[in-house]
């Protein structure tokens, strides 16, 4: 059997990106469509569409918080907090979460005992090898 090329094989794995799930709002099914736009087309597990399809809907319903925080204001007539705004604050920490399990964030892959991040760290020349004085408090 002959072996196949390089091109050939990558027409094989080469798959459609997801589409937003039915019932998504318009702007939801945007966000959805940006971030799957924005990575390989097989970076998602079939688990992961549940937690892309959460985050979209916490962005929508974040956007809908903070327009009527926007119209209303933070603080409401009676000087209390404005409900939509803590929902907002709530559904960016759900975001922050979820972009994190997704690993959509930098941070989030990019691992600290890594020898790149190490050598950013410990770069450059250490107290007491610089500064003579400083060598006895340092030994």
């Amino acid at each position: 059997m002959p072996r196949k090329s390089a091109a050939a094989l990558a027409t094989i794995f080469d798959t459609k990106r997801p589409p937003p799930p039915d019932g998504l709002p318009p702007g939801a099914a945007a966000l959805w469509v940006s971030i799957c736009a924005g990575l390989d087309a097989n970076y998602f597990s079939t688990g992961d569409m549940v937690l892309l399809e959460a985050l979209c809907m916490a962005d929508h319903q974040k956007r809908l918080c903070d327009a009527l925080v926007l119209r209303d204001g933070p603080i409401t007539i009676d000087g209390a907090i404005n409900p939509a705004a803590r929902l907002s604050n709530q559904y960016a920490g759900t975001m922050a979460a979820l972009s994190g399990k997704l690993r959509l964030c930098k941070s989030a892959t990019t691992r600290p005992e890594s020898a790149g991040l190490k050598k950013a760290l410990h770069s450059g020349l250490k107290p007491w090898e610089s500064d003579p004085e400083m060598a006895e408090y340092f030994s």
